[in-house]
């Protein structure tokens, strides 16, 4: 048995997306990789406002995302509910809302 727990493969992946914090700050992210479940979100400026914010989350902690760069229709991005599955010193790895995805 390898240890692999997840249900679907991560693909590499960069999209920026943008997190919606608690205390209403914005914070802009780049995903490493991404699956139907979920993604590791990178922060590459640290000192943008919202970083401490995303830092201090804890498992179970949710925030909206929004996902930039996928439409070409020029639609409205869209959002989803991200749960925090850990946090890392360089990003966070969120599990998306099946429900909201209608998976």
């Amino acid at each position: 048995m390898t240890g692999e727990r997840r249900r679907h493969p991560r693909i590499p992946m960069t999209v920026e997306v943008v997190a919606e914090c608690s205390d209403g700050s914005q914070v802009r992210l780049t995903t490493n990789d991404i699956s139907g479940g979920g993604a590791f979100l990178a922060w590459e400026d640290r000192d943008q406002s919202g970083i401490d914010v995303l830092k201090g989350l804890s498992p179970g902690d949710q925030f909206m995302l929004q996902v930039f760069g996928l439409l070409g229709d020029g639609g409205e991005p869209p959002r989803v509910q991200a749960q925090v599955v850990r946090v890392m010193e360089d990003g966070v790895a969120v599990q998306f809302d099946s429900a909201a995805l209608g998976v």
